[in-house]
């Protein structure tokens, strides 16, 4: 059952979805589950564009990043209620954030806080409470090793 108070499993995805699960059975499990969502294309690549990149929107809460049908990222936003490990969530001011994960750094590049431990957070500029978690594959730390996109084989 696809709730908005799932784990955050860094490297993983959520209860309910898994990282490498194919954008086919994703849908399939929504539409089952009777739950909206919204199906949009992606940026395309420059580097591989014959590789599409698609994105699912769930109840403006959970973000779902395929490429060539493989979810590899997921965003979660304003209603999702889950935490990662350390108890990290949205909701709870940076500072909060960054005594639960020494790790947490701020990247000027990436304009977030960045984790070794597999994750990014984004707080709100005036407030400085977390509105953004994201979790990715390994791959997406080293970015020339996701864009040579054989990553996905894993999953195939």
């Amino acid at each position: 059952m696809i709730s908005m108070n799932e784990n955050i499993i860094p490297y993983e995805g959520l209860d309910s979805f898994k990282f490498g699960n194919k954008l086919e059975d994703v849908r399939r499990m929504l539409k089952e589950a009777n739950i909206t969502f919204n199906q949009c294309m992606g940026e395309k690549q420059y580097i591989r564009p014959d590789l599409k990149h698609e994105i699912i929107t769930i109840n403006n809460s959970i973000k779902l990043y395929f490429v060539d049908g493989i979810l590899f990222e997921i965003g979660l936003q304003k209603d999702f209620k889950g935490q990662l490990p350390n108890g990290i969530r949205i909701g709870i001011d940076i500072t909060e954030a960054e005594e639960m994960d020494s790790n947490l750094q701020y990247d000027e590049e990436e304009e977030a806080f960045v984790s070794s431990e597999g994750y990014i957070v984004i707080d709100n500029i005036d407030s400085s409470i977390i509105s953004y978690i994201e979790i990715y594959i390994p791959e997406v730390e080293k970015s020339e090793e996701f864009f040579q996109y054989q990553w996905l084989e894993r999953f195939k």
